[in-house]
């Protein structure tokens, strides 16, 4: 929910005169502060074990391709296309899973990752104009960022306090997009009170939303957690209605309530059987 909302902030940003290299430092920033923080305030180090240092530097790059490359795909291509592509990752997740030993996959498994992905293809299929190949190139890139994150986020976590882990990977991010930022001048502030506003939700939510995401990943596997973030349309979907006043068709509403129908039932083959007396 609170990942979902950072689209719809991000586009009052973007009115107001920011772009997605300054939303993302401001709300990489942030995050790095408000945890880092946070743990010195529990009487707790921030210092990391030697061990987990690549560890953050490899989920930051995660997270740097899911945020780049979804901003960035939508210059080229529609944001329905977008959207769609993004959204190819628990197909990512649930095919590399079972590869890399984490989990088995069964036909239920398998069944519930097409029908969550066609319910989604039938909510976004808006018609998609020209298809640009780097539009396509940069919205897969976003998707197989967020693979990463759910494939390998659950067990990164327990190398360290989360709080750590998140603050010590968005430093990552903080430095790689200032560097580009100071490169290339690409600084841009909103200009507007509504603008600011928009960015400190961006902050806000983006800080709640991934601390959230990594604390589930220790708690349910990694295919459970990609088809769960499916939900991601429908509250941004509900946010663009509530905060936008954009309009949705009954095909969108019909392509999402296949999508949760799907979600619902790989939730509740995945829950652990109840032991017989």
């Amino acid at each position: 929910m609170f990942v979902s909302l950072i689209t719809t902030f991000a586009r009052l940003a973007y009115d107001s005169g920011s772009n997605p290299p300054t939303q993302v430092l401001l709300r990489s920033l942030c995050m790095m502060l408000a945890l880092g923080g946070l743990q010195m305030l529990r009487g707790h180090g921030i210092m990391l074990p030697r061990r987990a240092l690549p560890t953050t530097l490899a989920l930051a790059v995660c997270i740097f391709l899911m945020s780049f490359g979804y901003l960035s795909s939508v210059a080229y291509i529609s944001v329905s296309l977008a959207v769609l592509l993004l959204y190819t990752f628990p197909l990512m997740v649930g095919i590399a899973s079972p590869l890399l030993g984490r989990e088995r996959m069964t036909w239920v498994k398998a069944l519930c990752l097409i029908g969550a992905f066609s319910g989604l293809m039938v909510a976004s299929w808006t018609g998609f104009g020209v298809l640009d190949w780097r539009g396509i190139a940069f919205a897969l890139t976003g998707a197989a960022g967020v693979a990463g994150v759910a494939l390998f986020g659950g067990e990164a976590m327990n190398k360290a306090h989360p709080f750590v882990m998140n603050a010590w990977m968005n430093l990552w991010v903080v430095l790689a997009v200032g560097a580009y930022l100071a490169l290339f001048g690409d600084l841009a502030l909103p200009q507007t009170q509504t603008g600011w506003l928009a960015t400190a939700g961006v902050c806000v939510f983006y800080t709640l939303g991934i601390l959230c995401l990594f604390l589930g990943l220790t708690m349910i596997s990694p295919a459970q957690s990609a088809l769960t973030m499916n939900l991601e349309p429908l509250f941004s979907t509900l946010a663009a209605i509530l905060l936008l006043s954009e309009a949705v068709g009954l095909r969108q509403w019909i392509g999402m309530a296949i999508m949760l129908i799907f979600l619902g039932v790989s939730t509740l083959t995945g829950l652990p059987r109840r032991e017989k007396a």
